[in-house]
């Protein structure tokens, strides 16, 4: 599946939300950062939409994801190396 492209192998990109956390020990499929990205922000406005909470936690449930996903990616490497 890899090519050769100027002499390296050309690995598949990842998601863009993969590679803005800078993700190195997780992997996740272009569905997974979807549902965790939009479908976080979906979520935020429906609570709000509905009165369960204020407008403010639109922005920031998204960052709380992310940062929840990029913890368990430290994690995750931490436990990598020493278990």
């Amino acid at each position: 599946m890899s090519e050769y492209r100027h002499g390296r192998v050309s690995r598949p990109r990842r998601p863009w939300y993969a590679r803005a956390l800078r993700l190195r020990h997780l992997y996740l499929s272009n569905a997974w950062c979807v549902v965790l990205f939009e479908g976080s922000i979906a979520l935020a406005v429906l609570m709000a939409l509905t009165e369960l909470v204020t407008w403010w936690v639109v922005p920031v449930l998204p960052l709380a994801v992310a940062g929840m996903v990029k913890l368990n990616d430290v994690i995750a490497g931490t436990m990598e190396r020493y278990g």
